[in-house]
């Protein structure tokens, strides 16, 4: 099970998928849509939060609504 945050860097956008591996994006959309690339094959889901580290969305991925 992979779970990626997305959370507000000075620069942008970061998604922390593990230790080292914490691209940043200038726009929130491109990093969901990095990480929904990123987990699309796998359980698990996006969590985006808050500037105050609060959950805002979560997006899940599982059997039932994998990409192809």
């Amino acid at each position: 099970m992979i779970v990626i945050e997305i959370r507000p860097h000075p620069w942008g956008w970061k998604a922390i998928e593990a230790p080292g591996v914490e691209p940043v994006f200038p726009k929130k959309d491109h990093a969901i849509d990095y990480a929904q690339n990123r987990a699309c094959f796998r359980s698990g889901g996006v969590r985006i939060l808050d500037s105050r580290g609060d959950v805002e969305r979560v997006i899940p991925f599982n059997d039932t609504n994998r990409k192809l």
